[in-house]
C-alpha cells in the first residue's frame, strides 16, 4: 500500500488577513525613530523577514515593500561603509544586501549594494591538520572541501548575498560582474557551484575561479610538504609565532601539528605547555629529556610534580620552564627550598 498524498502546506497566514495586516507591515513607528543608522536598518531587516515569511506579500505589497526599502536606506545610509567600521559590520552589511536584494527595485541601490560587498574583509578559509580519527569519518565525503570549508563558519554569505542580487532582475549586470575580481577565490568557486545562480554570472565567476581552488586554503603543512621546505624548522617556528588573535588556527591545532611533526626540535618543544608534552600520544617525546634532568634523583621528579601542580591554568609552565626549574632544583645546595 502506498503512502498517502501529503496536501499541499496551508499559507501561514490567509489572503485577508494578510491584506488587512498591510498598514502594519513596514513598520511606520520605526521610520521616525533617532539612531537611523541602527533603527532604520533593524526596520528593514524586520519588513524583509516578514515578506520572508509571507512570500505572497512581495506581490500584495509590492509598492509598500519597495518605498519602505528605499526610505530605509536614504534615512540609514545603509549603502555608505563606515570610517571606521566596529566589530560585527561585516554581518550588517551583508544583511543590508541579503534584504535589499529581496526588497528592492532601486537600481541605483542595488548597484550600491554590489559595491559595499567589495569594501568587506575577505574570508580567511582555514583547513585544519590532518586527523587519522576524523579521516575515517570523512572518508568519501566533500565535507573537507574548499566548498564546505567556506560554508563551516558561514562565510560565504557575501557571495550568497551577491547572488541574490543577481538574481533581482532590476539589478545591473555590470554591476554584479565588477564586484567578483574583489571577492576570494573561494567565493567565486562557491557561486559556480550553484544552481539558483544565474548562467550569466556563473560563467562570470567561472572565469575568474582558480584551476586548483585547494590552494586557496590555508592550512597546516603535512610532515611530507615540509620536507621540500628549505628550513621545515623556521615554519613551525611561525606557527608558534603567529597570535592566537588572527583566528587563523587555535593554539591547540599549532601546539599538536608541532608534537605530532617529525620537523620539530627540542627548542620547538620548550615553547610548548608541559603538560601537553607529557601526555602526547608518543612516549619517547618527552621521557628522555625528562629522564636526563631528573634522573634518579626523588626529589628531582618531585620538583616536577611540583611544578605541574603550581602551574596556573590561564598560563601553563612549558616544557622549557618545567626543565628549567628541574635544573636550578638540581643545582640548589642540599635543604634549601
Amino acid at each position: 500500500m502506498g503512502f498517502a498524498e501529503q496536501p499541499e502546506p496551508s499559507p501561514a497566514l490567509g489572503s485577508d488577513l494578510l491584506r488587512a495586516c498591510l498598514p502594519a507591515l513596514c513598520l511606520p513607528e520605526m521610520a521616525g525613530l533617532a539612531k537611523p543608522s541602527v533603527t532604520a536598518r533593524h526596520r528593514l531587516h524586520h519588513t524583509a523577514q516578514r515578506a520572508r515569511s509571507n512570500p505572497r506579500l512581495l506581490d500584495i505589497a509590492a509598492e509598500r515593500l519597495h518605498t519602505a526599502a528605499d526610505d530605509c536606506v536614504r534615512r540609514g545610509r545603509l549603502l555608505t561603509p563606515p570610517r571606521k567600521p566596529k566589530d560585527g559590520y561585516h554581518q550588517q552589511a551583508v544583511t543590508v544586501v541579503e534584504d535589499l536584494a529581496l526588497l528592492s527595485i532601486n537600481p541605483a541601490h542595488l548597484a550600491k549594494a554590489c559595491a559595499l560587498l567589495t569594501t568587506l574583509e575577505q574570508p580567511a578559509v582555514v583547513s585544519s591538520p590532518p586527523s587519522p580519527h576524523l579521516a575515517r569519518i570523512t572518508a568519501g565525503t566533500d565535507w573537507n572541501s574548499p566548498a564546505r570549508l567556506l560554508e563551516s563558519n558561514y562565510q560565504h554569505r557575501r557571495a550568497a548575498a551577491l547572488t541574490a542580487l543577481a538574481g533581482n532582475p532590476h539589478t545591473p549586470r555590470t554591476a554584479v560582474t565588477d564586484t567578483l575580481p574583489a571577492l576570494h577565490p573561494l567565493e567565486l568557486s562557491w557561486i559556480g557551484r550553484q544552481n539558483r545562480a544565474p548562467d550569466w554570472l556563473q560563467t562570470a565567476a567561472a572565469a575568474l575561479a582558480p584551476d586548483d581552488v585547494n590552494e586557496a586554503v590555508l592550512r597546516l603543512l603535512t610532515d611530507d610538504e615540509l620536507d621540500r621546505h628549505p628550513d621545515p624548522g623556521a615554519v613551525l617556528q611561525s606557527w608558534l609565532d603567529a597570535p592566537e588573535s588572527e583566528g587563523v588556527w587555535s593554539e591547540q591545532e599549532v601546539h599538536h601539528a608541532v608534537l605530532g611533526s617529525r620537523h620539530h626540535t627540542l627548542h620547538h618543544l620548550r615553547q610548548l605547555p608541559a603538560v601537553e608534552v607529557i601526555v602526547w600520544h608518543e612516549p619517547s617525546l618527552a621521557l628522555p629529556h625528562l629522564i636526563a634532568q631528573c634522573g634518579t634523583q626523588p626529589e628531582h621528579w618531585h620538583t616536577l610534580l611540583t611544578a605541574l601542580d603550581d602551574s596556573p591554568a590561564d598560563k601553563p609552565v612549558t616544557f622549557g620552564q618545567l626543565l628549567d626549574n628541574i635544573q636550578s632544583a638540581s643545582r640548589a645546595p642540599a635543604g634549601t627550598a
